[in-house]
């Protein structure tokens, strides 16, 4: 093979490689989470500060899943989520909230 077929040949590799990556790249995009406009919050309160985050996120999916289906009660891709705590001297208080997200294949 001559110098010039080899190059020719590379180039059409790379080039094959480059479309294959760019068609994968497109097909993931088409997927999306569809997301409630409001929040569902709750309100947990435990002794130990990671438990009560621990029955927060619990109880959220709970309620999600009673009010909009199981489909909507994924914590791991809720949007805008987030548990703030506080310590009120003995136990800790914590609001768990998030908007209930759909994931959408399209």
């Amino acid at each position: 093979m001559s110098r010039f077929n080899t190059r020719n040949v590379r180039l059409s590799a790379l080039a094959l490689a480059a479309s294959v990556f760019a068609a994968t790249q497109m097909a993931g995009s088409a997927q999306a989470y569809q997301c409630k406009p409001g929040y569902v919050q709750v309100e947990t309160i435990a002794t130990l500060k990671a438990k009560s985050k621990s029955s927060g996120r619990k109880l959220w999916t709970s309620n999600v899943k009673n009010s909009l289906g199981l489909e909507w009660s994924v914590w791991d891709i809720a949007s805008n989520a987030s548990q703030d705590c506080a310590f009120t001297g003995a136990k800790w208080y914590c609001i768990t909230k998030a908007k209930p997200c759909l994931y959408v294949v399209q």
